[in-house]
């Protein structure tokens, strides 16, 4: 057998009959998560409304031909497989009584065989408990409950927590934005395509994986770029100058320590205030094209933007810090760069409610489809130097629409904040405004900075009599029972009892604890519920006089 390699949509992957697939046993488990779901579901209801004509490209899938098993081995790809499978089901859940024959169809027999009912197109050999759960709570039914913590609730399914983001994300864009759901669904099937590639043994799947997943990649589309706008100038002096300009662009982002990927995305995003339905290098060009251009006016402009998203990079600002550690980078990167390049009149106000907003957002749990229109719609108000009300304005619309501030404010005052992905950059935000210093050093969210449970975790007897089991409960991991702490002064705190927790906070090796909000706490003399409750609101004073400016 040679190795053969083909894009096929799912329809020809997962559907037709003769395709059956597993994970092997030495595969990790099945680990996406909601923002993984999020990002996905948006592109594929994006690239549908935007290009419905066209195919989107979703990855590569490495299958090894299992003889004895009868079915493909998957080595790589099995997250995207995985994840297609239960969209199947939750299609399956919320649309098949009002879907045609084709799509129902599709959703089947994309499931089991169509003629063996409990034969399934995918099962995992990595763990009976994985295969167990796959099977009985999404394969062969879905049971979705209404819970404000899809993670809490289904603590150890995977699969059963991204059936239900999936249908909260489904739900959501589909109401939204109108969407007729049978085209969707046959578009999902017939238009997302893969590269499917099968090898003839596992040592070859290994190799070609490893190939794909390599830093030796083909051209870029940045490549492209460059290529395309300097073949547009006729004189061998206007390459050289362009060639020069580049050059520097790049040396002097590297020298910043950022990536001219990133500043060229975040320039396409200023240029179309929009979505990219294309490559970089085809969405810019058409802008240049229609804009008129010569390739040295073009280099001209990109080297100023880039000078204003290595100073926007790399301010000294608190807001700046905050927004650092969002996921969706872009968004902001775009509007506060375009507001420092078209030297926008209200900058300041402008960074104090972009906090406010992607915050709320950020710890309401809404998804990028939410937040994703407001800020094209604000990076082009930002473009006209438009009056900052009428950015107030914008923000709160899309914050009223979804009652933002009512899911936040449910959140961040919950019994459960500790383990949520924003706990940290919460307390860091409290942290960088308990300073009344206009400039603090950026704090990573890295390995060296951990959350302290004040109230330890594990509980020795002096804690136990200071609480109830109903307080425990209640106060363990709420915010105000977190702190910050280095490594060092994680490990030296342990779970001590307070007035050992305060020695090691203060002065273990003659080394205080650097974080302001830390050092408020060697105020109290003891800790129990009352200095609970008064942190709780201290705490939140200050999240709230950043975050809640749409009132």
């Amino acid at each position: 057998m040679k190795l053969e390699a083909e894009i096929k949509n799912i329809k020809k992957i997962l559907v037709d009959d003769e395709n059956f697939f597993q994970i092997p046993d030495y595969q990790r488990p099945y680990s996406w998560d909601k923002e993984n779901i999020s990002d996905l579901i948006d592109d594929l209801l994006t690239a549908f409304q935007r290009n419905n004509d066209e195919h989107y490209f979703c990855g590569s899938l490495v299958l090894v031909d299992n003889k004895s098993d009868n079915r493909y081995d998957i080595i790589d790809g099995q997250q995207r497989i995985t994840t297609f499978t239960i969209i199947a089901c939750v299609f399956r859940e919320l649309f098949g009584v009002s879907l045609g024959k084709k799509a129902s169809k599709y959703i089947s027999n994309s499931i089991q065989d169509e003629y063996e009912e409990d034969k399934r197109k995918l099962k995992f050999l990595t763990n009976e408990k994985y295969q167990i759960d796959f099977e009985e709570t999404v394969l062969k039914r879905i049971s979705f409950v209404e819970t404000k913590n899809i993670e809490k609730t289904f603590p150890d399914n995977k699969y059963l927590q991204n059936a239900h983001y999936i249908r909260q994300f489904l739900k959501e864009r589909v109401e939204q934005d109108n969407i007729n759901i049978e085209d969707f669904v046959i578009w999902f099937y017939e238009s997302v395509v893969l590269t499917s590639i099968t090898c003839p043994s596992q040592d070859s799947a290994i190799q070609i994986f490893n190939v794909l997943n390599d830093r030796g990649m083909p051209l870029s589309s940045i490549d492209i770029l460059k290529s395309t706008l300097m073949s547009k100038l006729s004189s061998k002096e206007d390459r050289t100058a362009f060639k020069t300009k580049w050059e520097l662009i790049n040396s002097n982002l590297k020298f910043s320590e950022l990536e001219i990927d990133n500043m060229l995305n975040t320039y396409l995003y200023y240029k179309i205030s929009s979505n990219p339905k294309n490559r970089l290098d085809k969405e810019l060009i058409d802008v240049f094209t229609k804009e008129e251009k010569s390739s040295l006016e073009i280099i001209k402009e990109i080297s100023d933007f880039s000078d204003a998203f290595i100073l926007m990079s790399n301010q000294e600002d608190k807001y700046i810090y905050c927004l650092r550690y969002l996921r969706h980078k872009i968004y902001w990167n775009s509007i506060l760069t375009t507001a420092i390049f078209e030297k926008y009149s209200h900058i300041e106000k402008l960074k104090e409610l972009m906090v406010a907003y992607y915050y709320q957002n950020w710890v309401a749990g809404a998804t990028v489809a939410r937040i994703k229109q407001t800020s094209f719609n604000v990076l082009k108000l930002v473009k006209i130097n438009a009056a900052i009300e009428k950015i107030v304005e914008e923000f709160k619309t899309n914050i009223d629409k979804y009652s933002t501030t009512k899911t936040f404010k449910e959140s961040i005052e919950s019994s459960s904040v500790y383990g949520r992905k924003w706990d940290r950059a919460i307390l860091l935000l409290i942290e960088y405004f308990s300073s009344d210093e206009d400039k603090n050093n950026f704090i990573p969210l890295g390995p060296k900075l951990h959350l302290e449970h004040i109230l330890p975790q594990t509980l020795t007897k002096t804690w136990e009599e200071t609480f109830s089991a109903e307080e425990i409960l209640e106060w363990t991991n709420s915010i105000s029972n977190l702190t910050l702490l280095s490594l060092r002064k994680n490990v030296q705190a342990k779970n001590n009892s307070f007035q050992e927790k305060k020695l090691a906070y203060k002065n273990k090796d003659n080394v205080s604890t650097s974080y302001i909000i830390t050092q408020q706490i060697l105020e109290e003399e003891n800790w129990n519920v009352q200095s609970l409750k008064d942190r709780k609101i201290k705490l939140l004073d200050k999240v709230y006089s950043k975050t809640l400016l749409f009132n």
